[in-house]
């Protein structure tokens, strides 16, 4: 089972990192299982992947979404005079 660290809109930044983001999503993936190795049973379920999407303002006020793996990012606080700068 998948323990995940952080939901949608928590304020996320990468590891030894200054940049404020809002996760947006886990990256999900379909991945295909063959019952004992025989190729011509496939099965597909979605997992996730390790990687979160995550958004924020660029210095050109420019909305960008990126993913990341989840091991990258921390858990930030905004500060809200840096958070207005920003926008």
């Amino acid at each position: 089972m998948v323990t995940l660290n952080f939901v949608k809109d928590d304020w996320v930044k990468e590891k030894n990192g200054s940049r404020l983001m809002r996760v947006d999503e886990y990256q999900i993936i379909e991945a295909v299982n063959y019952a004992n190795g025989n190729q011509a049973l496939p099965s597909s379920k979605r997992v996730y992947s390790g990687k979160i999407w995550c958004t924020w303002v660029n210095d050109n006020k420019t909305v960008v979404t990126q993913p990341f793996w989840e091991e990258d990012l921390e858990p930030a606080v905004p500060n809200v005079a840096q958070s207005q700068n920003n926008h």
